[in-house]
């Protein structure tokens, strides 16, 4: 019996404060138009294969207009990813991160206990230091985040918490997210994005991932 291949899938977070709205090319589609500063797409199928990402700013196409142009690295199978475009207009970068994790064998998939979520941040903020990032009873849930890195997912009890972003090893908060609920048996996903010193302003921008069984 031949095994089903389920196709990874990737989405696009627009992310660099002074970039125009971009169109996002995978290989010669047009599979992204006119993603605007921090809008998130929906998730793309593609062939478990290396693909070419180019970013250009919206209705252009001319190889001088390119902003972005990568290769991404052989997509596994079963995988989902958020292509981050970052950085400056002038710099303009795409980080891709990992989203799920690989299809488990079958009758032996790790569910998360009743009641439980899982959290992490993406520090996506060209001009912010690192940051530490704390919920509702525990302040020092991330230390030291980076421009660019992405935390490991922590476990949480599901309910409804407070999310605040500091400096790291400082006490000033510099973004907070408040009453934002987190439902049990899902993945959620925070990026840090926006201009700490201009505009748009620093915020935490909440992603749900696997969007098809978990509520926004």
């Amino acid at each position: 019996m031949q095994e089903s291949v389920v196709h990874p899938r990737v989405r696009v977070l627009h992310a660099a404060p002074d970039a125009p709205a971009l169109d996002v090319h995978i290989d010669d589609s047009l599979r992204v138009p006119n993603l605007g500063y921090g809008k998130i797409s929906d998730y793309v199928s593609l062939f478990p294969e290396r693909h070419r990402l180019r970013i250009f700013p919206t209705g252009t196409r001319r190889p001088e207009d390119v902003l972005v142009d990568d290769g991404l690295e052989r997509l596994r199978s079963g995988l989902d990813f958020t292509i981050a475009a970052t950085g400056s207009l002038q710099d303009l970068r795409a980080v891709m991160f990992v989203d799920s994790a690989p299809l488990p064998v079958e009758g032996r998939e790790r569910r998360l206990a009743p009641g439980r979520t899982q959290l992490r941040v993406l520090h996506l903020s060209p001009d912010a230091p690192a940051i530490d990032v704390g919920v509702t009873g525990n302040p020092a849930l991330f230390l030291q985040v980076g421009f660019t890195e992405a935390t490991p997912f922590k476990e949480l009890e599901s309910g409804t918490y407070d999310i605040q972003v500091r400096r790291a090893g400082h006490d000033a908060i510099i973004a907070t997210l408040r009453q934002y609920a987190v439902a049990g048996g899902c993945r959620y996903t925070l990026a840090a994005l926006g201009l700490v010193d201009g505009q748009p302003a620093f915020q935490v921008m909440p992603l749900v991932d696997a969007v098809e069984v978990c509520p926004a």
